[in-house]
């Protein structure tokens, strides 16, 4: 009997291709839509994950706010609605923690960067120290990475920003502006290809210069979004994040306004981040497959009037109410089925084509695919029930008289 219904469904769907097409088209658009930003989101918080994996586990990120802030901000160093309430003060101490073996903050620049009238588009402008190199691992293409030792008016700046300003990554000697003024460049930082990172900020198109350099483009105050610190290893980085905490502490006055991220709870951060941005993304593309639902729903309870003399035959020769109703229903998860496997290729196929650009791969897990069928297969029930039932519940001798 069921493939008896399947046969039949697919006959049906066959004779009205068009209408069935663009039936499906709302489902494969809701399901690529939300499988889409699941993939990339995904992608990008386990990008985090493995950064944080790679580094030894022996890092730990000091950032403004409460202890377990889950608003995005808290993983947006340019958010300027709230003001930082690290100091350059509080940097010095965690310097002076012996169980730190590097310290380095980050301070980050409103402005823009040029090389005579090209303009970098928002390139990160941090002002740290020379440990940062050591803390995030960086390797250089050419030159020297900034320290103390050097002219206060020199940068160093990533592989990809260098190609960007000057058509080439051999530009040590060359000089880019800051807010108008002059710097010499001294080193070029390689390509980490991963513009998602534990920090935050896009590191192959940033310019770094020396903390006191940036404070001169803040009336000499350094404001410092966050501080990097690496332990000796995995074990000792829990009793210095513990020192840190204590010091901090005693420097806010006893105020928790900060927050001491070591190992995994770096990552943690970042999925907190794209959690909020996945949640809103998601709600929005699965407005997209409801109004597709509805479209089923419409087309079915059209072809249920243009059937109605078929109702009437197969109930006068015997059909019982449950059969209408599965043939109906069938004819609905087919659609809604193809349209949701549909969805997938492409979500994957976008997802792919969209990662390449951006160094990161989409997640191909199997909860996102599961959940995603699933999700075509509810909205074809729920929207493809009505129509069966009212199918069902037609009288068979008002069917026929209707249509002889």
């Amino acid at each position: 009997m069921i493939t008896t219904h399947i046969r039949i469904a697919i006959e049906s769907l066959r004779a009205n291709r068009i209408r069935t097409a663009l039936t499906t088209l709302g489902i494969v658009i809701g399901v690529a839509s939300i499988a889409l930003v699941l993939a990339l989101g995904e992608g990008a918080r386990q990008s985090v994950t493995q950064q944080v994996g790679k580094l030894d586990g022996n890092i730990a990120i000091i950032k403004p706010g409460q202890k377990g802030f889950r608003d995005i901000s808290a993983y947006n160093p340019y958010n300027t609605a709230i003001t930082s309430t690290l100091t350059e003060q509080d940097y010095k101490s965690v310097l002076e923690i012996p169980d730190a073996t590097a310290v380095a903050p980050l301070m980050f620049i409103s402005g823009t960067v040029k090389n005579g009238e090209t303009e970098a588009d928002g390139a990160p402008i941090i002002a740290t120290s020379d440990k940062l190199a050591e803390i995030l691992e960086f390797k250089l293409v050419s030159g020297e990475f900034i320290n103390d030792n050097i002219s206060r008016d020199t940068v160093a700046i990533g592989q990809q920003l260098a190609i960007e300003l000057f058509g080439t990554d051999q530009s040590i000697g060359q000089q880019i502006t800051i807010k108008g003024r002059p710097h010499t460049i001294v080193g070029i930082v390689k390509n980490s290809r991963q513009p998602i990172n534990l920090s935050g900020v896009d590191l192959d198109h940033a310019v770094y210069t020396s903390l006191e350099n940036g404070k001169s483009f803040n009336q000499g105050v350094a404001q410092v979004q966050q501080i990097a610190v690496k332990a000796k290893n995995t074990q000792a980085l829990q009793t210095l994040s513990k020192k840190i905490d204590h010091t901090l502490l005693a420097n806010h006055e006893n105020e928790r306004d900060f927050a001491v991220l070591a190992g995994d709870d770096i990552s943690k951060s970042a999925d907190d981040f794209f959690g909020s941005i996945l949640l809103i993304t998601v709600v929005v593309a699965g407005v997209a497959i409801v109004v597709g639902g509805i479209g089923i729903m419409n087309i079915m309870l059209v072809s249920v009037t243009e059937r109605t003399r078929e109702i009437g035959i197969r109930k006068a020769v015997g059909a019982t109410d449950g059969q209408i109703v599965g043939q109906f229903m069938i004819e609905t998860l087919i659609m809604s089925l193809s349209g949701g496997f549909i969805g997938l290729l492409i979500a994957y196929g976008l997802a792919y084509l969209i990662g390449s650009s951006l160094f990161f791969s989409p997640a191909l897990k199997w909860e996102i695919i599961v959940g995603s069928l699933l999700l075509a297969l509810v909205v074809g029930i729920i929207f493809g029930l009505y129509p069966a039932l009212k199918a069902a519940r037609k009288d068979p001798i008002e069917a026929l008289r209707q249509y002889q």
